[in-house]
C-alpha cells in the first residue's frame, strides 16, 4: 500500500472514531424535570437541551412521553414519589433506540394536556404536561360564583404577579419577585379582611403560575369591585428606586418607561408557559370605549389615592398615575391598577422588599387607599324600602309605609348627616362620586346612602343625585373628574 493509501486509511478511520463520541455529544439532554401545584392543575416541567423530538402515549393511570435520540440523565433519579394532586410519581427509563421515557403515574383516569415551549431569555427549551383537576376547578369556580351572588361586602381581587415557572425580576441577593409580592398581596388580604364590609381574595395563593386569561376570570367570578396587581420593578441602572403606580392604556403608553415595563410584564404568559393561543385577546372596540369612558377613570382616581398612601411607605418613581396597555388590567367592568412596590435591583429596596415590616406597611398603604376609594357598603339594617310611585315626579324619593306611598324626608334617608337638608344635582360628563363629594363637601359614603348606590362608578350623564346640602355656601367651581 502507498504511503498515499495509508494516509487516507488513517484519515478514514480517524473520522469514523471521532464521529462516536460526537454522536453521543449531539444527542438531546433532559437538563430537569421540575413540577408546580396549583388548586386546579398540576404542571410537570421537561427542560431539554435542544427542541425535542417526542410522541405521547396515554393510559388510564399514567402519561408516558418517549423522547427521540435523547440520552438518559445521569444527573437525575429513576424513580421520583411525589404524591401530589393528580401525580403519584414519575419515572425515567432508556428506551431501545436511544431514546428516553418519562412515565408519570396518575391516581386515576384524569385528562392531560402535552405542549413545548421554544427557548426563551433564560428559559430552556420545555416540554409541559398539565394534568386537569377538574372537579377542583368546577368547586373553585362554584364558590367565586356563590360570592360573587349572595356577597354584603366590598370584594378586591388582588393579583401577586408572575408565580412558578415565572419568576419575574431577580435581585442581586437572589430575591425573587414572585415571592415578596405574594408576602405582600397576602398581608393585604389579612387586613382587608379584617374590616367590616371587605372581603379580599387572591388570584394564586402559592407559589404556581396563573395566566392573564384565567386571572381575569377570576375577577369576573368574584364579581370584583377592585382588582389590584401587585409586582416589584428592576432596571439596569442599579440606582433606579421608587414605587409608582400604572393603569391601561389602550392606545399609546405615558412614557417611554411605561412602555418597557408592559412590555416585560406582558411575556410573563410566555415564560409562565401558557399554550399557544390562550393569552390572545384581541380586544373589542366597544370594550376599548368602555375602557376610555369609564373604568379607566375610575382606575386613575384610585391611583392617585394610592400615590398618595405610597408615597408615605417609599420615594415615588413617578408622582403621577401612569399608563400603558397592560394585558392583566383588561377587565372593561371593574377599576384595575398595577403596582410597582419597589426596585428589586436597587439594593436598598431589594433589602426593603425583603423585611416583613415593609411588606405590612406597604399593605396597610393599599389597603387605606381602597377603603377610601371604595367604601363599604351601608349594612342590611340601615337600608331602607324605597320605591318610585307612578305619578312621582323620577326626582322624588318614597317610601312604602302600610301600602302608601310617603315622601323619604333628608332626616330619615341620610343617617350620618341627620341635621341636613338635601338638594338635587345633576350629574354631568367627567363627573365622579369623589369630585361631587368634595364639591359639595361631603363623602362618597353619604352620597351612596342617599342616593342608594352599591358602587360609587354607578353614575351616567344626566342622573339626579340627591345631596346634603351644605351648612355653609361653598364656593362653585368647576370639577373635572380624573
Amino acid at each position: 500500500m502507498s504511503r498515499a493509501g495509508k494516509f487516507f486509511v488513517i484519515l478514514v478511520f480517524w473520522i469514523f472514531v471521532s464521529a462516536g463520541p460526537s454522536s453521543a455529544l449531539a444527542l438531546n439532554e433532559i437538563l430537569n424535570i421540575r413540577h408546580w401545584v396549583a388548586p386546579d392543575h398540576t404542571r410537570v416541567v421537561i427542560d431539554t437541551s435542544e427542541d425535542a423530538s417526542f410522541t405521547v402515549e396515554k393510559g388510564e393511570r399514567q402519561i408516558a412521553i418517549d423522547l427521540d435520540a435523547t440520552s438518559l440523565p445521569t444527573n437525575l433519579p429513576r424513580l421520583t414519589v411525589l404524591n401530589k394532586p393528580g401525580v403519584d410519581g414519575i419515572v425515567l427509563s432508556s428506551l431501545a433506540d436511544s431514546g428516553v421515557r418519562v412515565e408519570i403515574s396518575l391516581p386515576g383516569p384524569l385528562h392531560t394536556n402535552v405542549f413545548k415551549l421554544k427557548k426563551f431569555q433564560d428559559k430552556p427549551y420545555r416540554i409541559v404536561i398539565d394534568i386537569i383537576l377538574p372537579d377542583a376547578a368546577k368547586q373553585q369556580s362554584d364558590a367565586r360564583e356563590r360570592i360573587k351572588v349572595t356577597r354584603k361586602s366590598r370584594v378586591v381581587v388582588i393579583d401577586p404577579g408572575h408565580g412558578g415557572e415565572a419568576p419575574g425580576a431577580v435581585g442581586k441577593k437572589g430575591t425573587l419577585e414572585k415571592n415578596v409580592v405574594l408576602a405582600i398581596a397576602k398581608k393585604l388580604r389579612a387586613i382587608l379582611n379584617k374590616k367590616e364590609g371587605y372581603r379580599a381574595f387572591l388570584t394564586r395563593n402559592d407559589d404556581y403560575y396563573v395566566s392573564f386569561k384565567k386571572r381575569l376570570m377570576i375577577a369576573r367570578e368574584y364579581g370584583a369591585d377592585l382588582f389590584v396587581s401587585i409586582h416589584a420593578d428592576a432596571a439596569r441602572n442599579r440606582e433606579a428606586g421608587g414605587s409608582s403606580v400604572y393603569c391601561l392604556s389602550t392606545g399609546a403608553a405615558s412614557s417611554e418607561a411605561a412602555k418597557i415595563l408592559a412590555n416585560y410584564e406582558n411575556l410573563a404568559d410566555v415564560v409562565g408557559g401558557v399554550p399557544n393561543g390562550e393569552g390572545n385577546d384581541a380586544s373589542d372596540p366597544i370594550i376599548l370605549d368602555m375602557f376610555q369612558t369609564h373604568t379607566i377613570n375610575q382606575s386613575k382616581t384610585f391611583g392617585g389615592i394610592l400615590l398618595r398612601e405610597l408615597g408615605a411607605v417609599n420615594h415615588l418613581k413617578f408622582a403621577t398615575v401612569q399608563e400603558a396597555p397592560f394585558r392583566v388590567l383588561k377587565l372593561p367592568e371593574v377599576p384595575s391598577i398595577l403596582i410597582e412596590t419597589a426596585y428589586i435591583s436597587n439594593a436598598k429596596e431589594e433589602k426593603l422588599l425583603r423585611s416583613g415590616r415593609f411588606q405590612k406597611r406597604m399593605a396597610e398603604g393599599v389597603a387605606r387607599a381602597v377603603v377610601e376609594f371604595l367604601p363599604a357598603l351601608p349594612a342590611t339594617g340601615a337600608s331602607f324600602s324605597v320605591r318610585e310611585k307612578e305619578g312621582t315626579p323620577r326626582d322624588s324619593s318614597v317610601e312604602v309605609v302600610k301600602g302608601k306611598a310617603k315622601p323619604v324626608t333628608a332626616r330619615k334617608r341620610d343617617p350620618i348627616s341627620k341635621s341636613r337638608a338635601t338638594t338635587v344635582y345633576r350629574v354631568k360628563r367627567g363627573d365622579t362620586l369623589s369630585a361631587i363629594a368634595t364639591r359639595y363637601g361631603t363623602t362618597i359614603r353619604v352620597l351612596m346612602d342617599l342616593n342608594r348606590l352599591k358602587r360609587p362608578d354607578h353614575l351616567y350623564v344626566g342622573r339626579k343625585l340627591l345631596l346634603p346640602a351644605p351648612e355653609r355656601p361653598v364656593p362653585s367651581k368647576k370639577v373635572v373628574a380624573r
